[in-house]
């Protein structure tokens, strides 16, 4: 199982950045070794402050899941207000955790 610190190790190295590089006011170098060495579990503000430096959704980081949300707005946005699929009407419900 992939850990939140492999995910940032694997996207960092991909785009070719250090560590010094990913780093930013409230997340030092020093706390992203620690967080790729996964000898530290995140606070709630680090992987919003690094997903957007990496590119990633927050849910990917967090998780290694592809982000239900974004697969839902591209569904949308590819269907420009022609009536949606029933794939996408039963993603909405599970983003919006609804049973309907």
């Amino acid at each position: 199982m992939s850990t939140i610190g492999k995910r940032i190790r694997q996207r960092r190295t991909e785009l070719g950045l250090s560590q010094r590089d990913l780093a930013s006011e409230g997340v030092s170098y020093a706390y992203i070794s620690r967080l790729e060495a996964d000898a530290r579990r995140p606070s709630v503000r680090a992987p919003r402050q690094l997903a957007p430096r990496l590119g990633v959704s927050v849910h990917w980081l967090e998780t290694g899941e592809d982000d239900p949300a974004e697969r839902l707005a591209q569904l949308v946005l590819e269907h420009r207000g022609r009536l949606l699929p029933s794939k996408t009407i039963a993603l909405a419900r599970k983003v919006l955790k609804s049973p309907r």
